[in-house]
């Protein structure tokens, strides 16, 4: 009996170990909520004050802000623009849309780019944020009767595809009201997920 009760007590600092092991170095099992869902309201210009507010220690330590939008759509390019009016930070940040400037590279540090959902960033910019404190926020609608794919199920650490299905399946049940609703997701050490619903 003694020798059950040492196997498990083993086992069990090893799985702990090991789950410490992943969190730590950047490998997460799971999105965190940082924006619970919330209706997004008559005015979705509040989206960017909410994520001003609850990232500003993140945009302050941050040398680098990438926003990756999806589309082209006004609602969500709306939120950088919202979000940059309303950052507290010490010093304002110089925002640089790189769809339409995209050889605006001379800005040093505490630049906000903002790109496409895929688009690749200039070399300068990618060779300049790659070892620098950046912060990623993926910005995309969302589907509350998105279903998980099975290949997202098997993936031990979440791509920006998985992402959002994962994520909605979580708040799927806290989306009490068939208002349309908004909220943001932290993955790993800098990456954030804002969805809103179509």
């Amino acid at each position: 009996m003694k020798t059950i009760a040492v196997i498990l007590g083993a086992a069990f600092l090893v799985i702990a170990g090991v789950l410490f092991s992943l969190i730590r170095n950047g490998g997460a099992l799971k999105p965190a909520g940082v924006i619970k869902p919330a209706e997004i309201g008559a005015d979705p210009a509040l989206i960017g004050t909410q994520i001003a507010v609850r990232l500003y220690p993140d945009f302050d330590a941050a040398k680098f802000v990438v926003w990756r939008v999806e589309g082209n759509d006004e609602a969500l390019n709306q939120i950088p623009r919202s979000t940059f009016a309303h950052d507290r930070v010490r010093a304002k940040p110089t925002l640089v849309d790189l769809r339409t400037q995209e050889q605006a590279t001379n800005c040093e540090e505490n630049c906000w780019y903002v790109a496409g959902w895929d688009q690749r960033l200039p070399d300068p910019i990618a060779a300049k944020i790659k070892d620098a404190p950046t912060v990623e926020i993926y910005v995309q609608y969302f589907d509350r009767s998105e279903q998980v794919p099975p290949s997202c199920e098997a993936e031990k650490i979440l791509d920006v595809n998985c992402m959002r299905p994962v994520s909605v399946r979580e708040v799927r049940r806290k989306l009490k009201t068939p208002a349309r609703h908004f909220f943001m997701q932290r993955y790993q050490a800098s990456q954030f997920y804002l969805y809103l619903e179509r």
